[in-house]
């Protein structure tokens, strides 16, 4: 749904299983099977209990605090996670004719980008949010 920065793998994953929930909504829909897709935003878990650490010789040391934040980031404004759960059974179980539900920190607030916006701007947003400018200036400098 949006790029944040430092998470490709994880959120090419979710993207598909996005895709896939849609699909399943679509094909399923004939033998009255409800498939609800749910766009997470951020939720307190252990998903970031491992330290994760740039390489010594990483394009990305110009923003080396930029990445570390973004690491930890979900951690210190997610939802705490049994809020969560409630909160996903919930609208479920009350609103039968709703495909997606967006749950978690921040998930109306990207519902509502992606919705009205064009996507550049949440490129600008992460761009500028994580510093990625800088990486631009630090090659600019190697190149002269």
């Amino acid at each position: 749904i949006i790029p944040y920065v430092y998470g490709s793998v994880y959120n090419a994953s979710k993207a598909a299983l996005h895709a896939y929930s849609n699909t399943l909504r679509v094909e399923l829909a004939p033998f009255e099977v409800r498939v609800v897709t749910v766009v997470t935003g951020g939720v307190k878990s252990n998903i970031a209990r491992t330290e994760r650490s740039l390489a010594a010789d990483s394009i990305y040391l110009p923003v080396q605090a930029e990445y570390e934040r973004r690491v930890k980031h979900s951690q210190e404004v997610g939802m705490p996670t049994q809020q969560y759960a409630r909160s996903v059974v919930r609208q479920v179980l009350r609103s039968p004719s709703r495909d997606t539900i967006w749950e978690g920190a921040m998930s109306w607030v990207v519902w509502f980008v992606s919705t009205f916006f064009p996507r550049s701007v949440m490129d600008w947003y992460m761009t500028r949010t994580f510093k990625l400018w800088r990486l631009q200036q630090n090659d600019a400098k190697k190149l002269q």
